[in-house]
């Protein structure tokens, strides 16, 4: 049986709707897994709102453990993780050190909580400390300041946020 222009021209069309089928079948799976997706990375900036206050947790010889509790604002509606840190805390001027996230610490969505921050102090940055410290134990309004970075990560993202805050706090 010869080939002739009509049954080349069916097998033309049903291989082109075949074609057209697997990729309507592939647009109509993929578009609405890409929207889900968007959507969810929709992403608001998380503010440090003040410092809540500061307690003495440990004074000894080997330094002093301060509990900072910083009030933190996450407006978005997932959670976010804290993975990595690596913040310095000032005091009126003068850097006390390193800034230390004990434990996990996961910002819920759509929170405004105090979240605890630890700060040891050891041999000089505990000498250049202390005067501000105490005229702060004798009532006097001190400047704190967080400076660094924050590592965070929300779903399968990773996000490194420059950190710049400062406040009056009293003790």
């Amino acid at each position: 049986m010869p080939f002739n222009h009509r049954s080349v021209s069916r097998l033309r069309q049903a291989f082109f709707n075949m074609l057209m089928l697997r990729t309507l079948k592939t647009t109509l799976f993929i578009a609405p897994i890409l929207l889900v997706i968007s959507s969810c990375f929709s992403y608001e900036e998380v503010k440090i709102v003040r410092f809540a206050g500061i307690d003495v947790k440990q004074m000894s010889i080997q330094g002093v453990t301060v509990d900072v509790n910083v009030q933190v604002s996450n407006p978005n509606n997932y959670k976010i993780a804290v993975v990595k840190t690596n913040l310095s805390i000032w005091l009126n001027g003068k850097n006390l050190g390193k800034a230390n996230v004990k434990g996990n610490l996961v910002l819920p969505k759509n929170s405004n909580e105090v979240h605890k921050i630890t700060v040891t102090l050891k041999g000089s940055q505990l000498k250049s400390a202390m005067p501000s410290m105490l005229s702060a134990a004798l009532g006097g309004p001190m400047k704190m300041q967080l400076k660094g970075t924050i590592t965070a990560k929300a779903k399968m993202l990773r996000k490194k946020i420059d950190v710049d805050f400062s406040d009056r706090v009293s003790l």
